[in-house]
């Protein structure tokens, strides 16, 4: 009878328990929509894109270092000014560490702090073969604008301006100050430009009400259970930090190999660390991201993400395994890029060097991450740093008046999208300006196709014009909401 008992007690607990998960599943409510009146901006797309075009046929390519010929920045500002009139007749230029640039609209009430609109005039190089344009052309056909930094990252630098440029034209003078801020090596980490912006702001005593800056982006909610787009802010952003494995061994003649060669021993070492991967855990970003998302899921997920305390055992390698996303999510990645051994097919080189790419989680460190490689491969692997290597950035207020007013900005003109922050898994110049402020977000006003968004850093980069004329709107909107 005792063992019966227990035997009930047990399945008591275990039905309580199922009990309370539903009734905590149940519990979770949609938040209620604001019922603000929005009506889209008419937006000319055949002179957006045109704006566009000029911006993307001069070629902005990012400087090796700061030392080198950047007359093509200055020539790429002078588009600027040429062609948002309005915005640059209201505003003060800087230029900063040469040829990065701070376009600065006062505003009426000095009490209010100012926002900053960030993008960046660099892009990657770009050959011409394999393209079906000229990568630097500016060709606008099949409704998109074609060529390199058509995306990433002209075209918010455009949809930014013109959403001002229409709000200037039409009289209105906003309350809160305005800066542009654009950066010239954001594609090296921003350091020169970015950086020295932020800076120089501080040295004047500038605090910002927000930041705004690529990031974010707009996913398909089935992927989560969800009937509905999902707007993703990024409120932070994952470290970086490439990492150099160099092993040595004797060299020789390829004929009379050693028992272990060094590049063996390479390929066995990067095996290692694809294999030995980091540990995952909630990040406060990511547990705000399932919270904001779970009252949409349907009753699976919801039950799943709505006890996240009780099934994280279970909840953490199967996020792991869903997709590279929500691994990306969960954990620090790392990545082999690149492997070099002798320079010629028959020769054993006496150094074999190999390169590690991380993305580090908010919570560890490049230390952390270097340390962790090194005992996964063995002290016979000598690990090194490349330059530019960076902690992962704070984690943005998702309480603050500017981030309810971002969110607002977004379900008004994307009809409704569901708007949760994330943690950003790639790198911005956002990372900059936490000096600043703690509202720093990352969002990229464009719903882009997997097929396009893999064109960025591609072959045949392309803008949709259609998502141009939106991402203006949603500009302009934000202004509306957080300047005047």
């Amino acid at each position: 009878m005792t063992g019966q008992i227990i035997g009930y007690v047990i399945l008591g607990a275990v039905l309580l328990l199922l009990a309370i998960m539903i009734i905590r599943a149940l519990a979770l409510r949609k938040p209620e929509r604001s019922c603000s009146e929005y009506t889209p901006a008419d937006i000319d797309r055949d002179a957006l894109s045109n704006k566009l075009q000029g911006a993307v046929r001069i070629k902005t390519v990012t400087l090796p270092d700061n030392d080198a010929d950047g007359s093509i920045f200055f020539e790429y500002q002078k588009y600027l000014e040429t062609t948002f009139p309005a915005v640059m007749a209201a505003a003060e230029k800087t230029n900063v560490n040469k040829y990065a640039v701070i376009y600065k609209v006062a505003g009426s009430d000095p009490e209010l702090l100012p926002a900053a609109v960030l993008a960046h005039q660099d892009v990657v190089p770009a050959e011409p073969e394999g393209w079906e344009v000229d990568p630097f052309g500016g060709v606008i056909k099949d409704g998109y604008v074609w060529g390199r930094g058509s995306q990433d990252m002209k075209s918010q630098m455009i949809a930014a301006l013109e959403g001002l440029e229409i709000l200037l034209k039409e009289g209105k003078k906003p309350r809160r100050t305005l800066l542009f801020c654009f950066g010239h090596d954001e594609e090296l980490r921003g350091t020169y430009g970015a950086l020295e912006i932020s800076k120089y702001l501080e040295a004047q005593n500038v605090r910002l009400e927000y930041v705004i800056d690529e990031g974010g982006t707009i996913l398909d909610g089935k992927l989560l259970g969800i009937d509905n787009k999902i707007a993703l802010v990024g409120t932070c952003e994952k470290g970086y930090a490439d990492f150099i494995l160099e092993i040595e061994k004797d060299g020789g003649h390829a004929s009379a190999p050693t028992r272990r060669t060094a590049v063996g021993l390479l390929g066995e070492a990067l095996y290692r660390v694809e294999k030995k991967k980091m540990r995952p855990f909630w990040t406060q970003p990511t547990k705000e991201m399932f919270k904001a998302l779970a009252p949409y899921m349907n009753f699976g997920f919801r039950l799943a993400l709505a006890n996240r305390d009780i099934l994280s055992a279970l909840l953490k390698p199967v996020l792991c395994l869903v997709s590279p996303f929500t691994n990306c999510l969960m954990r620090t990645t790392l990545a082999p890029t690149q492997a070099e051994g002798a320079s010629t097919p028959n020769t054993l080189p006496g150094v074999a060097r190999g390169t590690v790419n991380a993305r580090i989680n908010t919570g560890e460190t490049v230390e952390e991450v270097r340390a962790h490689i090194q005992k996964t491969v063995g002290n016979h692997v000598k690990i090194s740093t490349l330059e530019g290597s960076i902690d992962p950035s704070p984690v943005s207020d998702t309480d603050s008046e500017a981030y309810k007013l971002l969110a607002k900005t977004i379900d008004e003109v994307f009809n409704g999208y569901i708007v949760a922050p994330y943690p950003f898994i790639a790198a911005s110049d956002a990372k900059h300006y936490y000096r600043l402020t703690n509202n720093v977000y990352r969002f990229t006003p464009f719903e882009k196709t997997v097929e396009d968004a893999n064109r960025i850093h591609g072959l045949n980069e392309r803008q949709d014009i259609a998502q141009l004329a939106q991402g203006t709107q949603f500009f302009k909107r934000l202004y509306e909401n957080t300047l005047y």
